[in-house]
């Protein structure tokens, strides 16, 4: 079963050179967490390092081949009730691809989207646009056909501990999946976080029919470390 990869939770050059080292096509998304309350917090000045970096070795891979190695993989912010519509944030955070909204929604609203996506289209920029639900039950994806604005879908399971919003390794309940993709639109993608395993994926991909998975504590040695040995088998099976 074909399908999308995000490894969120990036905090080193060397986990994001290993991460990409298994596979030339997996994982398509890497991701950054800028939530400062987070375990896997990293500023974004280190992570604009990370990707400078990463985008280099790309560049200097693509000279000797057809295909522009450079934009292989999309780099994600994942940012947590954050005011993104301030005018030098796409200055800050000029070295993403993805703005992933994975805050509460009566901060992170349909309008408070819909703004950021006319910012983006009046700068021509080419940054996407994440939402995450964090969902406990049915009702919690009712409003997700309001964010018809966005890129992608993210669902991700409900955590009731204290400023943690993901990266917890719970599961989303199996009885909602079957449902998330009549709450979307047809042009949105569909991704699922959220304790998922080398056991469970494919289970969880078409219950849900997602069209990606996103993996944080589930490929880690411990918060914010990714495991080689996790991220292989992952690679191996996608």
């Amino acid at each position: 079963m074909n399908h999308l990869l995000k490894i969120c939770g990036i905090t080193t050059l060397n986990d994001a050179e290993m991460v990409l080292s298994f596979s030339e096509t997996k994982p398509e998304y890497l991701g950054f967490v800028f939530f400062e309350k987070s375990v896997r917090y990293i500023s974004p000045e280190n992570a604009k390092k990370i990707v400078e970096k990463v985008r280099s070795i790309y560049e200097k891979k693509s000279k000797n081949s057809s295909t522009n190695a450079s934009k292989r993989v999309k780099f994600v912010g994942v940012f947590v009730n954050e005011n993104l519509n301030q005018t030098d944030i796409f200055e800050k955070y000029d070295f993403l691809d993805v703005f992933q909204l994975h805050g509460d929604n009566d901060f992170e609203t349909p309008i408070f989207c819909l703004n950021l996506q006319k910012k983006i289209n009046k700068l021509k920029s080419d940054i996407k646009i994440w939402k995450v639900f964090r969902v406990q039950n049915i009702a919690d994806i009712e409003n997700m056909s309001a964010y018809s604005m966005v890129e992608t879908i993210l669902v991700d399971a409900f955590s009731t501990v204290k400023n943690e919003y993901g990266g917890s390794g719970k599961q989303v309940c199996k009885n909602i999946l079957p449902y998330l993709r009549s709450h979307i639109s047809l042009h949105q993608k569909l991704f699922i976080a959220g304790g998922i395993t080398a056991e469970n994926k494919y289970e969880i991909l078409s219950l849900s029919g997602a069209d990606g998975i996103d993996l944080s504590s589930s490929v880690e040695i411990s918060a914010g470390v990714k495991s080689k040995e996790k991220i292989k088998i992952f690679i191996d099976l996608s």
